[in-house]
């Protein structure tokens, strides 16, 4: 991975974190809480921010590694492919996931997928635009 790749990834990383904590933690949240099932002991009083932190820096990262090396450097195919790789990562995640457990149904399986869908176009856009923006010239 290049300094490009790096830095790209960490300003990805601070913008997914904010974008998350709106999206899942503020508007969805009462949502998700009301579909998902509960047991006692699952779920922590708040989370590890900390862990929130580097899946959100490791998720941004792999969007900027992919973005560099596919030479997707503006808005209209940032959209696209953080939209893809989104919905497929998401919908890995959220197979095995219902595979497993008994923690959510179809239904929420497939709101969260497309939920991540915006959700990774966002961060596409921004990834996009931040990797195509002209510097500005040296006076």
């Amino acid at each position: 991975m290049n300094t490009k790749t790096i830095i790209a990834g960490l300003l990805t990383g601070v913008v997914n974190f904010l974008l998350g904590w709106l999206i899942m933690g503020v508007l969805l949240m009462s949502y998700y809480n009301q579909h998902m099932m509960h047991y006692a002991g699952m779920e922590k009083g708040n989370p590890d921010m900390l862990f929130l932190a580097i899946g959100s820096f490791a998720y941004a990262l792999l969007m900027a590694y992919v973005f560099v090396a596919a030479n997707i450097n503006s808005v209209a195919k940032g959209w696209l492919a953080g939209a893809i790789i989104a919905v497929l990562t998401q919908l890995c995640f959220d197979s095995f996931m219902y595979a497993q457990y008994n923690l959510f149904g179809r239904k929420l399986m497939l709101v969260d997928i497309g939920v991540n869908a915006v959700y990774g176009a966002i961060l596409g856009i921004f990834l996009g635009w931040w990797l195509g923006r002209k510097k500005p010239k040296a006076v």
